[in-house]
């Protein structure tokens, strides 16, 4: 494997290692975590748009964050008021951390980055090269900090066949989830012509 791309990999494991740890160990004080992710993100798209926060790839990146925190927040409510998960030491007879939100808009920004790095790396251009590409980073990135903070107490699945402690079906549902947000911002990059490292695509036979 390249050198490159395995330093590239191991450095995504670790950012997410440490992020699975801090909120497994401050998901009790989950006000303080919110703010702290919040700020969190918001250095992030900073950094991510080249301190442009106007510019093309600053405005897909805010879309991208917003976006996720919505539709995230959505199918927690969704699998919470359902009893499919639950989320614990939560006060005030909360089922809905402050901080979920917040964590769930980070994802945009991990995987813009993670996927624009790898991309460059191996001058992947094709759709369907880059379709491949996310279903697999979607299934294995997001499982792993999963694993990390459910084994740290944060919360419980309650669905069957689970590895480690994460449903098979979270992990069909996290794919769906994140290549849905691929497509639909690939979908935009080709409608308005707007030139992303990322989304952009060349069809191949």
């Amino acid at each position: 494997m390249n050198k490159a791309l395995t330093l590239r990999i191991a450095r995504a494991f670790l950012s997410l290692s440490i992020a699975g740890i801090i909120i497994g160990f401050f998901f009790p004080y989950d006000l303080y975590l919110a703010v702290f992710l919040f700020l969190l993100l918001v250095f992030r798209i900073y950094q991510e748009s080249d301190k442009n926060l106007f510019s093309t790839n600053g405005k897909i990146l805010i879309a991208g964050t917003v976006l996720s925190g919505l539709l995230g927040s959505f199918a927690e409510i969704w699998g919470i008021s359902n009893n499919y998960w639950e989320y614990h030491n939560l006060d005030n007879n909360r089922h809905f951390p402050y901080w979920l939100p917040f964590a769930w808009a980070l994802t945009f920004s991990f995987f813009y980055k993670l996927e624009r790095d790898i991309l460059k790396i191996t001058n992947t251009i094709s759709l369907k090269s880059k379709l491949i590409f996310v279903v697999l980073v979607s299934a294995i990135f997001p499982t792993w900090g999963e694993i990390i903070t459910i084994n740290l107490g944060v919360w419980t699945y309650y669905w069957d066949y689970q590895f480690f402690g994460v449903p098979l079906l979270a992990i069909f549902l996290l794919v769906v989830f994140h290549t849905f947000i691929f497509i639909l911002f690939t979908l935009i990059c080709k409608k308005y012509k707007i030139s992303n490292p990322v989304f952009n695509f060349v069809l191949t036979k």
